[in-house]
């Protein structure tokens, strides 16, 4: 759940991208269209998901879904190790503008942090996956939009919504252990990830418009969003 670490600003900052700049910078890649690059954003955030159906899928055989409860710890290591590694190789390839290495990179990150995040998806039934998917795309979409609109009220709230979010991690800890509901912590978090949809979006649009630069902004993007879709999910599953 902790998505912070995550995200790389290395700079303290943001350099916004002209579009009327026609020189390339250094090291930068091939440009796309700014529309190109938002689809290009979209598709792999939403191929994200795709994949996390399709590793849920698996969990449908009696057989493989034992193996995976008997061998839990050794498959959470991998898939952890496999993330951190995917995010590696994506910020490598960031700075050298290498399309194959941020590809692959995304694939790793994708598959591992996918396949673990979709044994979630086990304790509800379809229509209620369905329903939060439907209610996430619309959070996203407004976040979204308000990254774009307000980007300087997103700018101020990151260091606010970091310190949110290990907060309620600490909080929701503790609660647990005390067998206190937490679903105010799923509203919480929802909210805390909002803002992290609302300034990851405003910064992907102000890098240039690259394929791997869309690939890099992407992976921050999916775990904004997959942390709200889990939050709703978990919401939504308490209503059933």
């Amino acid at each position: 759940m902790a998505d912070t670490p995550f995200k790389n600003d290395p700079q303290g900052g943001l350099e916004p991208y002209s579009p009327f700049v026609t020189e390339q910078r250094a090291g930068s890649g091939k440009p796309l269209s700014l529309r190109g690059y938002s689809l290009a954003l979209t598709g792999l955030v939403l191929l994200g998901f795709v994949v996390m159906g399709a590793c849920a899928s698996l969990f449908t055989n009696v057989g493989f879904l034992l193996w995976i409860y008997d061998k839990f710890t050794l498959v959470t290591i991998l898939s952890f190790v496999g993330a951190i590694a995917g995010i590696l190789m994506m910020g490598r390839a960031k700075s050298s503008q290498s399309v194959g290495l941020s590809l692959v990179g995304y694939a790793v990150f994708v598959l591992s942090f996918g396949f673990t995040t979709s044994t979630v998806l086990l304790m509800y039934t379809a229509q209620t996956i369905s329903n939060a998917f439907l209610a996430t795309a619309g959070i996203v979409a407004v976040f979204a939009c308000l990254g774009v609109a307000f980007p300087k009220a997103f700018q101020r709230i990151q260091g606010i919504l970091f310190f949110a979010l290990i907060g309620l991690i600490l909080a929701e800890v503790v609660m647990m252990f005390m067998g206190v509901d937490q679903t105010w912590i799923d509203f919480a978090v929802i909210i805390v990830f909002c803002g992290f949809i609302g300034f990851d979006f405003y910064r992907a649009m102000q890098d240039e418009p690259t394929l791997v630069n869309a690939v890099f902004n992407a992976s921050n993007l999916f775990l904004d969003v997959i942390n709200v879709f889990i939050r709703v999910l978990s919401i939504f599953g308490r209503r059933d």
